[in-house]
């Protein structure tokens, strides 16, 4: 009806016909009966223009029409597959997902996969079951830290405004599945949006970038393989490793990265942050130590490693793996996938041996012909 208007008002605008309709319909309130001569004659050209816009019309209305047989064709597919959508969200035996890696949809049996979270919190080592909620009282804790810092000027009012939080909630676990894996283990992923640390580990994450180098780790794959057409041909008698770190974060060794980036902060050569060393220390204890989280309706802790969930969590595993490997070989490069890094590739001598990582559990694969 729109595009009608349209084309009417235009049409008017034209052949100035309403005008003459105005004064046509002005004089027949006032008389029955209307005289000839108010009635407006189109001539040739004006004819000719309302034959165009006709035209037009009419091929409008004939698209228009097969448009919406089209989207009626599509709707009752869209509808179909809608439904079959609906029946598998009521389904309370199944849970539909995406793959850890790649796109797509993936239907899980729920009883297996809480089974296989449940098996990662049974970890006493890393996790404890919590009986309350230390939502409020970490970010009181937190704000008053921050309040302090401000008013002595030692952090800006941008990272004030960053790492203070609001309204803070509990982090929520959840696992993806490696599809292309035996068994389809799960990665156990921690959505920390909106928890009291969030901020304070982006805020973090930008002040520390500008002081821990990120020289070892490779993007993405297509700079990966340029570095590798890259090595000398004496380099044929190494070999490289893909190792697949499982359960990553939990396994930073927290307390040493924290004394490791405290000693290059404070120690080094370059200037130091305006934040002094004790209350550093205690924020990165906030952002990356001190995390809770959900799951199917239960709180726990995370005691051991860095907070899954953490802006700040890629940045302090670059700094321990490479710290970890960097002396026994000057040939490691740490794969990364967006923020998330769990591969570490490795070209080594064959008789080099990896006991330095006994901590960490891998699956190992041999890459030949490199």
């Amino acid at each position: 009806m729109n595009i009608v208007s349209i084309i009417k008002n235009g049409f008017q605008r034209i052949t100035d016909i309403s005008q003459h309709h105005k004064k046509m319909m002005s004089e027949v309130s006032e008389k029955d009966t209307v005289d000839s001569s108010d009635v407006h004659v189109l001539d040739s050209k004006e004819m000719t223009l309302a034959s165009n816009f006709r035209s037009i019309t009419d091929s409008f209305r004939r698209q228009a029409y097969r448009f919406a047989q089209l989207q009626k064709r599509i709707n009752t597919e869209q509808h179909k597959y809608r439904r079959l959508l609906r029946n598998l969200k009521n389904d309370k035996s199944i849970l539909v997902t995406r793959p850890d890696n790649g796109r797509g949809v993936v239907l899980l049996d729920k009883i297996d996969y809480l089974s296989k979270i449940h098996n990662i919190l049974n970890d006493t080592t890393k996790f404890s079951f919590l009986s309350y909620d230390l939502t409020i009282t970490r970010e009181t804790k937190l704000i008053k830290l921050l309040n302090r810092l401000l008013d002595e000027g030692s952090i800006s009012k941008d990272f004030y405004i960053l790492a203070k939080p609001f309204g803070s909630i509990p982090s929520r676990l959840y696992g993806l599945p490696k599809v292309h894996k035996e068994d389809v283990p799960l990665r156990p992923v921690v959505s920390a949006i909106k928890t009291f640390n969030y901020g304070l580990g982006k805020a973090l994450s930008r002040l520390l970038s500008q002081f821990i180098e990120k020289t070892n780790m490779v993007r993405d794959s297509f700079s990966f393989v340029d570095e590798l057409l890259a090595l000398p041909k004496c380099m044929s008698q190494y070999k490289m490793v893909s190792f697949d770190i499982a359960s990553l974060y939990t396994n930073v060794p927290l307390t040493e990265t924290i004394d490791i980036i405290l000693k290059h902060l404070y120690d080094g050569h370059a200037k130091p942050p305006t934040i002094s060393r004790e209350d550093m220390k205690e924020l990165l204890d906030l952002a990356t130590e001190k995390s809770h989280f959900l799951f199917n309706g239960q709180l726990y802790d995370q005691i051991d490693g860095v907070s899954m969930g953490s802006p700040l969590a890629p940045l302090l595993r670059i700094n321990d793996l490479i710290r970890a490997y960097y002396s026994a070989t000057s040939s490691t490069r740490i794969l990364s996938d967006d923020d998330i890094i769990d591969e570490l590739l490795i070209i080594l001598c064959s008789s080099l041996t990896c006991s330095l990582f006994n901590e960490f559990v891998f699956s190992f694969d041999r890459c030949n012909n490199v």
